[in-house]
């Protein structure tokens, strides 16, 4: 069954999750107007969608084109993010939504993008995904090729990179992503990108404190993830960067 939306609630959860952002920005020093709430609405209806920007919240996640591309032409006034698994044959889907990737680490990603935005006379915006921790099986750039990958991607036409986003390991307390966040942040900033995707359900006050300028949130705002039934539209399933740190990956692909 499709999860029911009941947008007082989630207007309740949008302001709460401000309120803890605020919190988090002023310990650091910041200015909470520097992060962005993006909604990771996985797997939830478009009435999901409708309740989170009828509560003010106007950046949306998704983890599936296909559902971002339906999505998109029921529910209006958007600004839509992607940041599922980027797969080449969907490049033309989010260029015509107008989507920022946040999940951009291969040259023929970058290139597929940039080409579809070529075609369609329009600029694709990504940020590109790097990998902090030694982790044989996670997807980003590694930080020593780092330099080099943006050099590539810069010089795709059509394609412009407009920072950094990470996914750090899996762990029960959220102080123990600090580290990942914090190198992330200087990465992006010794590359001279002003855009950081860091920090979902579990840790996004840690990642505020170290910089993020995105923060990708889903059940603090929705509450518990449907399952996808099967046969139902969009992708296979990936890493899901809008997943909240926790010992289960199963759990961590669910988009916590």
């Amino acid at each position: 069954m499709t999860a029911a939306v009941d947008p007082a609630v989630v207007a309740g959860n949008v302001a709460a999750v401000r309120g803890r952002v605020a919190a988090a920005a002023e310990r650091a020093g910041r200015d909470p107007g520097e992060v962005t709430l993006v909604a990771v609405a996985k797997l939830f209806p478009p009435d999901a969608v409708r309740a989170v920007v009828a509560a003010g919240v106007a950046d949306v996640g998704e983890n599936y084109a296909r559902d971002l591309e339906r999505k998109a032409a029921e529910v209006p006034g958007v600004r839509w993010h992607f940041v599922g698994r980027l797969q080449r044959n969907k490049a033309g889907v989010l260029v015509a939504a107008g989507a920022l990737v946040h999940s951009l680490d291969s040259l023929a990603g970058a290139r597929a993008l940039g080409r579809r935005a070529l075609a369609a006379g329009t600029t694709a915006r990504a940020l590109v995904q790097v990998e902090v921790d030694d982790r044989e099986a996670a997807h980003g750039v590694r930080p020593a090729d780092l330099e080099g990958f943006l050099a590539a991607c810069r010089s795709v036409d059509g394609l412009e990179v407009e920072g950094l986003m990470v996914m750090p390991a899996p762990a029960d307390d959220p102080e123990a992503t600090r580290p990942a966040f914090r190198r992330a942040a200087d990465l992006a900033a010794r590359s001279g990108l002003a855009r950081l995707s860091m920090g979902m359900t579990a840790d996004f006050e840690v990642a505020v404190e170290e910089g993020a300028t995105l923060i990708r949130v889903g059940t603090a705002l929705f509450g518990p993830r449907p399952a996808r039934r099967p046969g139902t539209a969009g992708t296979a399933p990936a890493p899901d960067p809008a997943a909240a740190p926790g010992p289960d990956p199963a759990a961590r692909r669910s988009g916590r």
